[in-house]
């Protein structure tokens, strides 16, 4: 079985039948979109697979986003999520054990990884099967090319990937916990249990009766862009964490042209756009990795409301599962929304010893420190 591996594509000619993967990584190639990431994209493609996937040389930004950087996803956002606990008896030890990690990890080049299936988003969606030969087949090609690398793949949990999680430990992968995601099963349509849930009713009246017209993606103009991106901004990068993707307004229009992002928006009777969501969708599931509304509106406005209506009703209408990422967990529990640990599986096994070694630590101390505390503290 052949693979091929392809870094340099802004010569080859674009065609009306490339792959969505295709699409991406020469568009990305050919623009810098996303604010704060830095990173290599290149094509994998096997039998039955094109894989979008990200190379990091260990020596990017200080300031590289989590989606590409693990020192950034396990020190820096982490810290970030410890200050949200506030419990200051728990978190200053926490934050003291992070602090010393980080200097380990940083020794340890943990950003010298090369990661599969990786369409820098919060969440990333796999294929329901894979074949187990052809992921031995692709750990082998990736290691010989890249042997002082680390190799993942990052946005795995139980519920969604569980043969991907079997065949990817089989091979030696070791997996490593990230955070805790909220999944809403839609595979039963107009029957899916969460739509039972009074909080989720009370949703979908609210955008049935909202002043507010929902827009299709196709409608969208180039202001509405611009505006976009600053929606985005306030609720992911002013209100949560600077560490979240910095998406650009022309990656979001792009992903919207070239079929791989699929946005909604509201917009008020003035022509104001005040709240957007865009999914991400395979043939089994969609995240949902721009969600962004006027955060200075009063809150019985309900725009976070009206957006995961829309995204709750697109999921039992496609009958698949919905990714709805991480945080507002309370709010999702109320909806009907199943806690998942997430994943990183990550291949080490060809690595000098020191950095093995990093990563074995890590991946104790997460399983053994963070994710009891994310299941105790609803995370």
């Amino acid at each position: 079985m052949k693979l091929s591996f392809t870094e340099q594509l802004l010569s080859t000619p674009a065609s009306t039948g490339d792959s969505p993967a295709l699409r991406y990584v020469r568009g990305y190639a050919r623009h810098s979109e996303i604010a704060n990431v830095s990173t290599r994209l290149a094509l994998l493609e096997t039998a039955s697979q094109q894989w979008v996937v990200s190379v990091n040389e260990g020596a990017e930004h200080a300031g590289n986003c989590y989606v590409v950087s693990p020192l950034a996803a396990y020190g820096g956002y982490a810290l970030a999520e410890l200050e949200r606990l506030r419990r200051p008896w728990l978190t200053w030890p926490l934050k003291a054990v992070v602090a010393a990690m980080q200097a380990l990890l940083h020794r340890a080049r943990l950003d010298r990884v090369v990661w599969v299936n990786n369409w820098l988003l919060s969440t990333n969606l796999y294929p329901a099967r894979l074949d187990g030969a052809e992921l031995a087949q692709l750990t082998t090609f990736l290691r010989t090319r890249f042997s002082d690398h680390a190799l993942g793949f990052r946005s795995l949990n139980d519920f969604s990937n569980p043969g991907l999680r079997d065949a990817l430990h089989a091979l030696g992968y070791r997996s490593v916990p990230s955070r805790q995601v909220y999944l809403f099963d839609g595979r039963d349509g107009a029957q899916a249990a969460f739509l039972r849930h009074h909080n989720t009713r009370l949703d979908a009246t609210l955008l049935r009766r909202s002043p507010y017209q929902v827009v299709p993606g196709e409608a969208l103009d180039d202001a509405d862009f611009q505006r976009i991106e600053h929606l985005y901004n306030l609720l992911y990068l002013h209100k949560y964490s600077r560490l979240n993707p910095h998406y650009r307004a022309q990656w979001i229009r792009r992903g919207q042209r070239e079929g791989w992002l699929e946005l909604r928006a509201l917009r008020n009777l003035e022509g104001r756009v005040d709240g957007v969501v865009g999914w991400f969708t395979n043939a089994v599931g969609l995240s949902a990795p721009i969600v962004g509304y006027n955060t200075s509106l009063p809150q019985r406005s309900g725009l976070y409301r009206q957006l995961t209506s829309l995204c709750l009703q697109e999921a039992t209408r496609r009958r698949e599962l919905l990714n709805f990422s991480a945080g507002a967990s309370r709010f999702k529990r109320l909806r009907g929304g199943q806690p998942q640990i997430e994943y990183s599986l990550v291949y080490v096994a060809h690595l000098p010893w020191a950095r093995r070694c990093a990563w074995a630590v890590l991946s104790r101390l997460l399983h053994t420190l963070a994710v009891p505390l994310m299941k105790r503290f609803e995370l």
